[in-house]
């Protein structure tokens, strides 16, 4: 379908608004459409491990007993779960960057990877991109000129 329409996107993944995710089911639909990672387990009121790793790992379907094609890439930080007053409330302050970069540091430690959920609603000020640029870099800049 993509091809169709003339775009070449080698990897498909994404990400179930958690209140949507069911397991074992939508890992399965997801494995049997083709789609390559999922990033969905995560926690929406703290970022964290859920999985108890940053690193990617190939999901298991446990009522039909077979692994998956599909990998899971936990989402460790997700920003509304920091920022939003209704989750961490924290802001765009110096302790919601810290914990946010605490995080990103230490999946880099350990050489995993750092699965950053940032909406684009929060992306519509100049706040919220030099908050953005301090998390991930200043190479971040050139996708908001």
């Amino acid at each position: 379908m993509l091809a169709e329409e003339g775009i070449d996107q080698p990897q498909l993944g994404g990400r179930q608004h958690y209140l949507r995710w069911e397991t074992p089911t939508t890992a399965r639909l997801w494995d049997d459409n083709g789609l390559d990672d999922d990033s969905t387990l995560s926690y929406a009121d703290r970022p964290g491990f859920r999985c108890g790793t940053c690193r990617e790992y190939s999901l298991y379907d446990l009522q039909q007993r077979r692994p998956l094609r599909l990998r899971e890439r936990p989402l460790i930080v997700m920003e509304c779960s920091v920022i939003a007053e209704r989750y961490l409330g924290l802001g765009y302050s110096d302790q919601a960057l810290a914990l946010m970069q605490r995080y990103r540091d230490t999946c880099h430690r350990f050489g995993g990877d750092f699965t950053l959920l940032w909406h684009n609603s929060h992306l519509g000020s100049e706040a919220d991109r030099r908050f953005y640029r301090a998390l991930v870099g200043e190479h971040a800049a050139d996708h908001f000129r």
